[in-house]
């Protein structure tokens, strides 16, 4: 077995990890329609349940199902850095933010699309970047930011071990290791977020 992402970061626990039993489930499917610039409690609360409904199908090897879940999730996250969420929570929503586009790319491996896996695995690498080189993004948004940058770092080498570097992973690697180096000084090292251990993405070689 090998993981694509760092095991401790994305360690996915829908029935035991420490966020699947901190909050009730919400209502059925239906009522996890994103919501836009969402506080950081209820944003949160929608991402680990669309996750957990995701996680469930992924394990019966419904891929498609799992997939716009994860990608449900996805938009979550997005909101969540998007509005004043990331300000009050930077950690957890930059997380989110991670974990959900490494599902949907793991989704995009199971059904043998190799373009949509490299595309989940570099957006969020990216979107690291431009948050930690902001000058005008929260000062704790940025070093968040550069704490998973770390881990996106590993998924793309991961990538280019497995399947050869290209233009763009070498880009985003390039870039990433720069703003790495110039904020390192800011980096911080408590322990993992709870979010960050939420999925485990495995597979067979």
């Amino acid at each position: 077995m090998a993981i694509i992402a760092a095991p401790e970061y994305a360690r996915r626990s829908s029935r035991k990890g420490p966020l699947a039993t901190e909050e009730p489930p919400m209502r059925a499917q239906s009522s996890l329609e994103p919501i836009p610039h969402p506080d950081a409690q209820t944003g949160l609360a929608q991402w680990r349940e669309l996750t957990r409904q995701a996680n469930a199908a992924f394990d019966r090897r419904q891929f498609a199902h799992a997939q716009r879940l994860y990608r449900q999730a996805l938009q979550t996250a997005l909101a969540l850095i998007a509005g004043p969420a990331l300000t009050a929570c930077p950690d957890d929503c930059l997380a989110a933010l991670v974990v959900a586009h490494h599902n949907v790319s793991e989704t995009h491996r199971q059904r043998r699309d190799p373009v949509g896996t490299l595309e989940h695995l570099c957006l969020p690498h990216e979107a690291l970047i431009r948050i930690a080189a902001d000058p005008h993004a929260p000062d704790a948004a940025r070093r968040r930011a550069v704490h998973h940058l770390s881990r996106t770092r590993l998924a793309l080498l991961d990538w280019q071990t497995r399947h050869g570097a290209c233009a763009r992973t070498q880009t985003l690697l390039r870039d990433g290791l720069s703003v790495l180096s110039s904020l390192s000084a800011t980096r911080v090292t408590d322990p993992l977020c709870p979010l960050c251990r939420f999925r485990t993405i495995e597979h067979e070689l």
